[in-house]
């Protein structure tokens, strides 16, 4: 490396320090204090967004800065400040101006408190981020004019995911999804292929991974998000998985805890769910049977299918397999 290069990975290394360790003098001292200077963000987890010059970043990082860190939180962040790993740094310069690529990989700490993420607050899975950093020389020293994060990873890192190929193929698995495989009855892999033991179900889950092919293949991709509903037995959904066209790839979630209910919230306000047709759906969700949900809610047999038959009225479907995909898509995972 040459001197400037060296230097300017030193402000590469020092701006990531100062954020993990929230040393705010020194997260100032790494950048170009101008009108001008900016940050952009592309991230599953905390979305698209632009903040414009210094007095804004500065603003929101002290903010961000001040908030209460638990001891786990710290250690977390120590290991993300000094072991995060760098990759394919490409460094650019011309007289007083420079340009930087590279990915980062955070380690990804594990926490022994379920409250506390794994994963960085702003990172989605486990890929190495895709960064930018734009630097002007200032009396002698390189500060960061813009810096850009990319974050292609498809969903919250609570999240079980495969990714797959155009052909069903699994490339990669995260470790939930992995645990979850291993306990499954109804998914199976053969030969390397994501496959369900339930014909019509399968067939399903094929024709999904060939439209999320269709949308991850060109140029600029598409994105969007299909449930994949398996029935069993007196016509009730028993499983829910999801099929993601995300960032040009092809995802199969098994699922995010919580996740069905934050849809389940959001489908009972747009369509205007009392609270009674709201849990009632949520066990046809879950995949329990009218008796079962009739003993959970206190209520008669006929009473349950009174507020399901209200539920079909105001979604418009007449099947429950139909009302599952209605529901939770009210609030896809993407």
């Amino acid at each position: 490396m040459t001197r400037d290069e060296e230097e300017i990975r030193a402000v590469i290394d020092r701006n990531r320090i100062a954020v993990w360790t929230r040393d705010y003098d020194a997260y100032q001292r790494c950048f170009v204090h101008a009108p001008y200077t900016a940050r952009w963000n592309a991230s599953p987890v905390s979305g698209i967004h632009v903040r414009q010059g210094w007095d804004e970043i500065s603003g929101r990082v002290q903010q961000m800065f001040a908030t209460y860190r638990s001891e786990d939180d710290r250690r977390i962040g120590h290991a993300n400040a000094y072991e995060t790993e760098i990759f394919d740094l490409s460094i650019r310069v011309s007289g007083d101006m420079a340009w930087a690529t590279f990915r980062q990989k955070y380690p990804n700490t594990p926490s022994p408190s379920s409250n506390l993420p794994t994963r960085p607050w702003h990172h989605a899975g486990t890929s190495p981020s895709h960064e930018v950093r734009f630097l002007e020389r200032h009396n002698g020293e390189w500060r960061i004019a813009f810096l850009g994060f990319l974050d292609a990873d498809a969903a919250q890192s609570a999240s079980a995911l495969l990714r797959l190929d155009a052909d069903g193929v699994v490339e990669w698995q995260n470790e939930a999804a992995a645990g979850l495989l291993a306990q499954e009855d109804d998914l199976v892999l053969r030969n390397g292929r994501l496959r369900v033991r339930d014909a019509r179900t399968d067939a399903r889950l094929r024709a999904a991974i060939k439209w999320a092919a269709a949308l991850s293949a060109p140029m600029v991709p598409g994105r969007g998000s299909l449930p994949i509903v398996m029935q069993a037995g007196e016509g009730l959904p028993s499983r829910v998985w999801w099929i993601i066209a995300e960032s040009g790839r092809i995802y199969f979630s098994l699922g995010t805890p919580g996740q069905d209910e934050q849809r389940l919230e959001a489908a009972s306000i747009v369509y205007e769910l009392s609270p009674a047709q709201k849990e009632v759906a949520g066990h046809i969700i879950a995949g329990r049977t009218m008796a079962e949900i009739a003993e959970a809610m206190g209520i008669t047999v006929n009473t349950v299918r009174t507020h399901l038959d209200r539920v079909f009225d105001k979604t418009g479907v007449r099947t429950q397999a139909a009302l599952v995909r209605v529901l939770l898509s009210a609030a896809a995972p993407v």
